[in-house]
């Protein structure tokens, strides 16, 4: 038996809005102008509503498509609704009217000059909720921005990625901030600074450098952290298990744990990891640890019994390890994922 079936018609246009957002959102800008600007008001609308990341790298977007260049910039120049922007590299703002957007939640400047920095105000950026700034050397800039993160000037902002922070300042907390990924060569700046401004920090990225001006943290520098569910903790310089014992009775509410270090640190290299050491540590200062990551590289100077580090530490189930080099001299101790 012959059943006609209804043919139905699916037109692009007939797309709830939440579908074509979702769809525009995977479409880059010179395409989605090409494609869909101007042709009635309705996707007008939509290309350029508030709830829009519309995605905008500058100077990329504007040198890298000349045949477009004109209509791009005339059409960036009357749209106060764009919602990303990245700087992609460290020339002079051209356009200096570009930047001046109220909408812009999402912030990325990959080589950031000192003039670049100095744009980054409340201000300018009322409404930014995700910042991150490459390495600078721009000191003076550099403080005024933190001091701006971390005192509250940008009220929405939820996630953060800094570089060399390491001035000490008076700030007064931003309690919006619960990502946060930062390099330090200052641990105590990190504990009375940093976590502090950061109270309802969740999840934390650092990169910290241990300096030799530092044995251990001292008890009772600051209270400790309520909040931290996950750190991952690049070591780099003069650490040591009592060094990282003293730095994580700061932060007990950790849940989730990552560790890392490079081959190319020669401290880190001769750090000798003792397993059962750190599974005290661990029992000690973080009671709620229940997973734990780790990609460290330190020479083989005895070999790591795998089969007795599980019984440790109900944590160490997962790690394995590899010869790093040639010669036998180093290997890498990581977490079978």
């Amino acid at each position: 038996m012959n059943i006609d079936i209804p043919q139905l018609l699916y037109i692009f246009e007939n797309l709830p809005n939440e579908i074509l957002l979702e769809i525009f959102d995977y479409i880059h800008l010179n395409d989605l102008i090409r494609a869909f600007y101007n042709l009635n008001y309705r996707l007008n609308s939509i290309l350029f509503s508030s709830n829009t990341h519309l995605y905008i790298v500058f100077p990329d977007d504007i040198i890298e498509n000349s045949t477009h260049k004109k209509i791009l910039l005339n059409f960036i120049r009357r749209q106060k609704y764009i919602a990303r922007l990245r700087l992609s590299n460290d020339g002079p703002l051209l356009e200096h009217e570009f930047i001046r957007f109220p909408y812009i939640r999402s912030l990325i400047l990959d080589i950031p000059t000192s003039e670049h920095i100095e744009m980054v105000s409340p201000k300018r950026f009322p409404r930014l909720e995700y910042l991150r700034v490459g390495y600078a050397s721009a000191t003076a800039q550099l403080n005024k921005l933190h001091q701006h993160i971390f005192s509250n000037g940008f009220p929405l902002l939820k996630k953060c990625s800094l570089n060399n922070i390491g001035e000490y300042q008076s700030w007064t907390g931003s309690p919006s901030i619960y990502s946060l990924g930062i390099w330090s060569n200052d641990p105590c700046l990190v504990i009375e600074r940093v976590l502090y401004a950061s109270m309802y920090l969740i999840s934390f990225h650092l990169f910290l450098k241990w300096p030799s001006a530092y044995s251990i943290l001292q008890d009772q520098i600051i209270s400790q952290h309520t909040h931290l569910k996950y750190l991952k903790l690049h070591l780099s310089g003069l650490w040591t298990l009592e060094k990282l014992d003293s730095f994580l009775a700061y932060i007990p509410t950790v849940k989730i744990l990552d560790l890392s270090s490079s081959y190319f640190d020669s401290h880190m290299i001769y750090f000798q990891w003792n397993f059962k050491e750190l599974a005290y540590i661990f029992s000690c200062r973080l009671p709620n640890l229940s997973h734990f990551d780790c990609e460290i590289i330190f020479q083989n100077w005895k070999k790591i019994d795998l089969e007795e580090i599980p019984s440790f530490h109900s944590c160490f189930n997962c790690i394995n390890y590899e010869i790093y080099a040639d010669d036998d001299l180093f290997i890498r101790v990581f977490t079978d994922k």
